[in-house]
């Protein structure tokens, strides 16, 4: 097989794990969408979802809200799917995102398929420890969203009292928490509900792999897409593949927190050559390309 079509089937199997993607659209509070049981296939095993948050229809409801909603921002200009786009597979084509000073230091990462993931750390330099406490940080970040507290910003406790004002936010957390008390770790609950409620398995890698195991050709490829997939899951070696599945782990197609860099790159410096997350290549290309 030449290089080309080396090339070219594994960029057809990276399209066949993308899927069609919603719009937003409304939230009707009178019929919640039914975050919680959502169908996942029975190959999916991973589940990063900690045991004092499980994702409910009223707790992802409130985090969806608070994910769209321009008033989390110092200036109501930004919310967090102003640089997680659902269209983008809640990321972004943009080499960095606009906040609310400027220019946000990193690109905004994908989040789909996030509740399926070994690693439990985000952010790209993995600074995180959990989705909880990585939602709030984008707001308290000077440049993202500014309630940082620092260069004149407001803090986050000032955003407490700005939501605590809206009728609307008390009854959202009534629904969701018993009462309508709002502080941080509640506003990290939800958000990180709503984050992992955020699933795609309608690819049509999905729908070859509920048919047969990885291993066997998918009925519905391609012989340039099931060459492109012998090529991923195989490792490195005479007559072997590319090993990328030794590092994007399928079926979930998630990083391995063990991995390393591969060695293509080398002779560069600096702290983003160390530890970097990935997301899961689902999604990565859109229907179109």
């Amino acid at each position: 097989m030449t290089l080309r079509s080396s090339t070219l089937s594994s960029a057809l199997f990276a399209l066949s794990l993308a899927s069609s993607v919603a719009q937003e659209g409304f939230v009707d509070l009178t019929i919640l969408a039914n975050y919680a049981a959502q169908t996942v296939p029975s190959y999916i095993t991973k589940n990063n979802t900690p045991g004092n948050n499980a994702i409910t229809n009223s707790g992802a409801t409130l985090g969806r809200i608070l994910f769209y909603d321009k008033r989390l921002s110092r200036n109501d200009t930004v919310s967090c799917a102003s640089c997680h786009k659902q269209s983008l597979a809640f990321g972004d084509t943009a080499t960095a995102s606009a906040g609310v000073s400027g220019t946000t230091g990193r690109h905004a990462m994908r989040l789909i398929n996030a509740r399926f993931a070994t690693e439990t750390r985000f952010f790209w330099d993995e600074r995180a420890t959990s989705l909880e406490n990585q939602t709030s940080q984008p707001i308290q970040d000077h440049v993202e969203m500014g309630f940082s507290g620092t260069s004149g910003d407001p803090t986050f406790a000032n955003l407490v009292t700005k939501l605590s004002a809206i009728d609307e936010y008390r009854v959202l957390f009534a629904m969701t928490f018993g009462d309508q008390v709002i502080n941080e770790t509640r506003i990290q609950r939800a958000l990180g509900q709503f984050v992992r409620s955020i699933q795609s398995f309608d690819s049509k890698y999905d729908a070859g792999r509920a048919l047969v195991n990885d291993n066997q050709p998918f009925p519905n490829f391609t012989a340039s897409e099931n060459a492109g997939k012998q090529l991923f899951l195989a490792p490195p070696g005479p007559g072997g593949g590319a090993g990328c599945a030794g590092c994007h782990r399928p079926p979930e197609f998630d990083i391995d927190p063990n991995s390393r860099n591969n060695g293509i790159t080398t002779g560069f410096n600096g702290t983003d050559l160390t530890n970097t997350r990935a997301p899961s290549l689902r999604d990565l290309l859109g229907p179109g390309g």
